[in-house]
């Protein structure tokens, strides 16, 4: 008798403190949406996507998470969703629709208003790298080719990152590359690629490309070019880093802020406002999830890269990035205006 009220007291005092978390007891009541800032199928929307099926477990009182996705306007709609809209009050949580957002204020002062400096930034889960590519039968074999020949790429619109990469490859490195605006998304830029619209594009994620290409790779239907990302990656190491390829320091700025989208990825903010402990559980969560097993083998099965990158780390490249000075930026300053 003594034994079973003292298993009934046990057990009342793990109620109780189970009710006694504050954190669990909200979220246990409702509903987390993800919005991601892009329209479904793309790499931002698959991260998206695979995280909201992991990271309720971790999330104190296991609510179900949904993907809400808000597209338009290269990702602002959706982080004006999150960052404005609401509710602050940690049931939304972002997924950044474009890693360029955070640097357009930066590049282009006529640009609306994204204060990234201030965001509540849970983290990244990877970087990425890109790489410039021409099709196989154009005459344009290196970086000096690209010097010496105006080669057609198709890029999205003035100021997107595609554009911001050609026109800093052009100022640094003294490429020859004629951008052509008006292509919607990678997947249209490739076709008119493909099709021989035009010559080359010059921003492919690595990833993208060995998710979605990787017969025409085999083939041998594009030739590598450049490679622009937080670092040289691994899996094409022979292919040049650009910023490796800069004879003045000035020069090397302005190819790194050109690519500084590519070290913050695939990033994930909160709005403002969002109680503290709430926060802090959110950011937990989305730090275990990453270092889930089930995660990460639905991640490589999707190939889907995975290099967490802390909120910290996202302000600190931001922070770096804007105190590049005003005539290192004149030439991306420039593609916007165009």
């Amino acid at each position: 008798m003594l034994v079973r009220c003292m298993l009934v007291a046990l057990l009342a005092m793990v109620v109780s403190s189970a009710r006694a978390d504050p954190v669990a007891e909200f979220y246990a009541k409702r509903l987390v949406t993800i919005v991601a800032g892009t329209a479904t199928g793309g790499t931002y929307d698959l991260y998206a996507r695979t995280i909201a099926r992991h990271i309720g477990k971790y999330i104190p009182g296991s609510p179900k998470v949904v993907v809400q996705n808000v597209p338009g306007a290269g990702g602002y709609l959706g982080a004006m969703r999150v960052l404005e809209v609401g509710p602050h009050d940690g049931t939304i949580v972002g997924a950044l629709g474009s890693s360029a957002l955070p640097f357009q204020p930066l590049l282009d002062p006529a640009s609306p208003k994204f204060d990234a400096l201030h965001i509540n930034w849970l983290g990244a889960v990877a970087g990425y790298n890109v790489l410039m590519l021409v099709r196989s039968d154009v005459p344009v074999y290196s970086v000096d080719d690209l010097r010496k020949r105006e080669t057609v790429m198709a890029t999205i619109a003035a100021g997107q990152f595609n554009s911001v990469v050609v026109a800093a490859a052009n100022a640094a490195l003294g490429t020859r590359i004629k951008g052509v605006r008006g292509h919607k998304s990678m997947n249209a830029a490739m076709l008119a690629l493909e099709s021989g619209e035009v010559e080359g594009y010059p921003t492919a994620p690595v990833d993208a490309l060995k998710r979605l290409y990787s017969k025409q790779l085999a083939e041998g239907a594009f030739r590598l070019l450049l490679q622009f990302g937080p670092s040289p990656s691994k899996d094409f190491p022979n292919v040049p880093y650009a910023p490796d390829l800069a004879k003045t320091a000035a020069d090397r700025s302005l190819l790194e802020v050109a690519q500084g989208p590519l070290g913050i990825g695939y990033a994930y903010m909160l709005g403002p406002g969002v109680p503290q402990d709430r926060a802090a559980a959110l950011r937990a969560a989305f730090e275990a999830t990453l270092r889930d097993q089930d995660f990460l083998a639905e991640a490589n099965k999707q190939v889907l890269t995975v290099a967490p990158i802390s909120g910290q780390d996202i302000r600190s490249r931001l922070l770096k990035a804007y105190e590049t000075p005003p005539a290192i930026l004149a030439p991306i300053r420039e593609a916007f205006g165009k």
